[in-house]
């Protein structure tokens, strides 16, 4: 017990985020007992050998969550573009080459006029890195926070910084399509990029 209780205050801690508590106990829940990752979640955690790059079938619900999002200021419901996904998928090795560093995906998202979205891997004690458990419900909330510095009127962004710009590419009110992938860096840092298409 008293383990059990360790191992999810340094999960919540190792997490960096304060409020995520319930992050720390999912990411808890690969563990067993002696420290291993359970068989069923075993191969999608070990540390891929070179970027990976994941498409809309190990995405569930982010043509969902972006619909969600455009629904609650009145837009219209995109579509699923599987040629946009492929797109995301090239913006997303292009972001993740060399050390698959913010600054990289972020210039990737300006040059491809791509909604990105990075996040570090998550440091173990004694075992590495690994990549965090992000849903795309999480990615589009996170990419919503942009919406204070959206001016809703002009549909541009009031500053550069932020979430502003992914936001504006998701409720573009011409926006019909959307594609995605993400790519996971041999670093456990992955990389979320999003295109849409009038």
């Amino acid at each position: 017990m008293k383990r059990t209780i360790l191992s999810l205050f340094a999960g919540f801690l190792l997490s960096g985020s304060v409020g995520s508590l319930a992050d720390a106990q999912n990411t808890l829940t690969l563990t067993q007992p002696g420290g291993g990752l359970t068989s069923a979640n075993a191969a999608a955690h070990a540390p891929p050998t070179s970027t990976e790059t994941a498409r809309t079938s190990e995405m569930p619900g982010m043509l969902a969550a972006h619909n969600e999002a455009r629904a609650r200021l009145g837009l219209p419901a995109m579509t699923w573009s599987a040629d946009l996904a492929g797109k995301a998928a090239a913006t997303t090795k292009i972001a993740a080459t060399g050390s698959c560093s913010f600054n990289k995906a972020q210039k990737a998202g300006e040059t491809e006029n791509a909604g990105i979205f990075w996040a570090s891997g998550l440091r173990r004690l004694g075992a590495g890195s690994s990549a965090q458990e992000i849903s795309a419900n999480y990615v589009v909330s996170r990419w919503s926070e942009g919406g204070g510095d959206y001016d809703i009127a002009t549909g541009k962004c009031l500053t550069r910084s932020g979430n502003c710009e992914p936001f504006s590419r998701m409720v573009a009110p011409k926006a019909k399509t959307v594609g995605c992938a993400r790519a996971i860096c041999p670093n456990q840092t992955q990389i979320w990029a999003c295109h849409y298409k009038e």
